[in-house]
């Protein structure tokens, strides 16, 4: 998944409210049953590789709430009005292979950026639950 700041928004710049956000996003896992295997929050969006424990729960349901939750935590923090834009991308992986590399290439995103120049220095982002074999 890949959720967008709300139209030229780039509120994920603050330590407090990332770690807020990131913690949130741990939460929802186990409230909505659900693995968050790989995750990256940039300063304008948010990537994260999901899967439904069970039967029923969608990944779509998923990011729908945690987009609600986010924005409802963001006002704590001072943020106004809309968060996320209404639309978000997703893609439905097909294989083992295809796992590992969107893994890499979520985890690959600060350093495509140029926000570090390795992954490991980017603070928000890594993995939530090893991918499965």
């Amino acid at each position: 998944m890949t959720i967008r700041a709300y139209i030229n928004h780039v509120p994920f710049c603050r330590d407090d409210l990332n770690d807020a956000l990131i913690d949130l996003l741990r939460e929802e896992q186990e409230r909505q049953r659900c693995n968050v295997y790989t995750y990256c929050l940039m300063p304008d969006h948010l990537h994260f590789l999901v899967s439904p424990r069970v039967d029923g729960i969608s990944a779509l349901t998923f990011t729908d709430q945690y987009k609600g939750k986010a924005t409802n935590t963001s006002w704590k923090f001072g943020c106004q009005g809309k968060l996320w834009q209404p639309r978000y991308f997703d893609h439905i992986v097909r294989s083992e292979e295809s796992l590992g590399a969107i893994s890499e290439y979520i985890l690959d995103n600060p350093v495509r950026k140029g926000l570090v120049t390795k992954r490991e220095d980017w603070k928000w982002s890594g993995l939530m639950n090893p991918l499965p074999l």
